[in-house]
């Protein structure tokens, strides 16, 4: 009996020190810091902050917080965290776009690639220490969710990280939509046939709403997808791989169905 019991304490602590060498290798528990904004770009003073233990978030077409629009918000979540040196992989699912920053290197940024909803997997190397983690994510409209996680992967971690993309001077332009309504209407038909918006216009018939004369004067728009306010700017880049690098200046549509370049 003495014998078996002395076989099962032997056992028990063998998977503790088990245990105990996985998870010096698993997931950090820091908390993330979420900041949130009102806007695509991160711009002004976050309006809500939140913290959390691990970033896994599934907002579907609800506003994150209080103060914060259903659509048209941005989230920057960060986090110091240590990492034995090795190789880890990280995974990230997120809707509508995200990038990754590890000590203001950036890993990943899917901005204007198409990328929304797709699993991005990454294998970075990590030097053993603490290191500063930014997660950004832009959302415009419909579902919204965001999913990061990362895992040892194997030993190493010497190499060193890539050198640091190019700072952009603006961010780049969001994916035109297939799909807009707006209170004047719903726009679908004119992004399908490529017509001017005018096409689509609807006056909701308040006092301030705009008419279809004061549409028909605006530009064609390139970007669709839900803006405001009316008559706002903003400025993207539009050639990331140009010397210097272009950008441009787009208006929101009296009709707020998306942007046309000024």
């Amino acid at each position: 009996m003495k014998r078996l019991t002395l076989i099962t304490i032997v056992i028990v602590v063998g998977l503790l020190v088990l245990v105990g060498a996985t998870t010096l290798f698993a997931q950090s528990s820091d908390q993330w810091r979420m900041d949130f904004y009102p806007n695509l770009d991160w711009a002004g003073a976050p309006v809500y902050t939140q913290y959390s233990t691990n970033l896994n978030y599934n907002w579907d077409a609800n506003p994150p917080g209080p103060n914060v629009p259903a659509a048209n918000w941005s989230l920057r979540a960060t986090t110091n965290t240590f990492f034995y040196a090795g190789m880890y992989r990280f995974n990230i699912l997120a809707d509508d776009e995200v990038v990754l920053l590890i000590d203001n290197v950036v890993y990943l940024d899917t901005r204007g690639n198409g990328q929304s909803g797709k699993n991005q997997v990454i294998d970075i190397p990590m030097t053993q220490g603490n290191h500063n983690l930014e997660i950004d994510f832009r959302q415009y409209a419909g579902p919204a969710y965001l999913y990061v996680s990362w895992g040892y992967n194997k030993p190493g971690g010497g190499a060193p990280p890539p050198t640091p993309s190019k700072p952009l001077p603006a961010p780049l332009p969001p994916a035109s939509a297939t799909s807009v309504q707006t209170k004047y209407g719903d726009f679908t038909p004119c992004i399908q046939q490529n017509s001017h918006q005018s096409n689509c216009f609807h006056s909701d018939g308040a006092w301030n709403s705009p008419n279809v004369g004061s549409i028909q004067m605006e530009p064609k728009i390139t970007i669709w997808g839900n803006c405001e306010p009316a008559d706002s700017d903003v400025t993207w880049t539009v050639d990331p791989n140009s010397d210097p690098i272009k950008t441009h200046t787009f208006r929101c549509s009296k009709t707020l169905a998306g942007w046309f370049p000024k």
